[in-house]
């Protein structure tokens, strides 16, 4: 009797279940900026490209790429430069006159003339100065390797505001780190087994000096380095200054970035910077055009402090692929960083 209920409830469940075709959102595609000027050499590179879908794995579209754009730059002192739009990569424009190089306190505006005509403005950036960093430094963090998660570097950085009100930073930090593939150095010969591979920090890492306004900035930690293997790792840090609509931009960027998800989180929605369209200034693109000064150091970290055999017993190996390096990472390099 029992079952002949359930098949019944069955039944009747499967009956009432329609299917409903939703439509599909159409978005128009806009305009998307992403790009900087510094207080370093030229060169500058300024990417342009249309809003849409696509997979990291398939490339680029090509209909996403904005081709023959006319795309300048225009300081406060009325000088302007040219892009050169990249041949390899055409999305990306570029600044490539070394003359032209920001200068902190000036203003710098990106004019974008699309090939229908249409023209994008900026509005006007503002270079700031930016403080030194004083010193980079690591900890050793211990991970689960057993649930996937590394050791790691915990990198963390001193430096000092200034006195003066209204100074805003982002840190970007990349390091070279190593990795193996099969089996561990110390146990092969293997040529192609063994690569350094770049891992790059978020680019949400802000502050504002509202509330240590001319204090000293210490322990910051900026990145996280993962250590798969044993060896050394190659750090490099850059503190950049925003202006305060800047800081403001990667505010609202890295809350929608850390959003869990949930049922009462507000839908993402597109993230406008500080272009918009010359004719009607309520059209905006996508992304941000930025000025920064630019402070910059390097840290080599030996590494030789973790005991080989104990690392390689408490994460049975677990970070050791089969294959080849260049086959597991597609942007590591077989030595390790010259010139560091």
């Amino acid at each position: 009797m029992y079952k002949r209920l359930l098949a019944g409830f069955l039944i009747f469940m499967t009956a009432c279940v329609n299917e409903v075709q939703l439509p599909i959102r159409q978005v128009k595609p806009r305009l998307v900026v992403d790009g900087l000027i510094t207080d370093e050499a030229p060169p500058y590179p300024i990417k342009l490209t249309l809003s849409g879908a696509y997979s990291s794995g398939g490339g680029f579209p090509e209909e996403l790429i904005i081709n023959g754009a006319v795309v300048t730059i225009t300081d406060n002192g009325d000088r302007t430069v040219q892009l050169e739009q990249d041949v390899l990569q055409p999305s990306y424009y570029w600044v490539r006159d070394p003359s032209f190089q920001g200068q902190p306190g000036h203003r710098y505006t990106l004019k974008v003339v699309l090939p229908d005509g249409t023209v994008y403005v900026s509005s006007s950036e503002l270079l700031a100065p930016v403080a030194p960093i004083e010193r980079v430094y690591a900890e050793y963090r211990r991970g689960e390797g057993s649930f996937g998660q590394p050791d790691l570097y915990n990198i963390l950085i001193d430096t000092r505001d200034p006195a003066t009100l209204g100074d805003y930073y982002r840190w970007s930090t990349y390091s070279y780190v190593p990795r193996w593939t099969t089996v561990d150095p110390q146990h092969s010969t293997c040529s192609v087994c063994s690569c350094w591979t770049p891992y790059f920090s978020e680019l949400t890492n802000v502050l504002s000096d509202a509330l240590i306004n001319g204090n000293r900035i210490s322990h910051r930690s900026v990145f996280n380095s993962p250590v798969y293997a044993i060896g050394k790792q190659f750090v490099e840090v850059r503190q950049y200054s925003l202006s305060r609509s800047a800081y403001q931009y990667w505010t609202h960027f890295e809350e929608q970035r850390s959003r869990t998800g949930s049922l009462f989180d507000p839908q993402p929605a597109s993230i406008e910077g500080n272009v918009h369209q010359q004719a009607d200034t309520t059209v905006l693109a996508l992304g941000y055009f930025g000025a920064s000064s630019v402070s910059r150091q390097r840290l080599v970290i030996p590494g030789d402090t973790i005991q080989y055999d104990r690392f390689l017993n408490r994460l049975n190996k677990a970070f050791i692929p089969p294959g080849s390096c260049p086959g597991n990472f597609p942007l590591s390099q077989l030595g390790p960083p010259t010139n560091w």
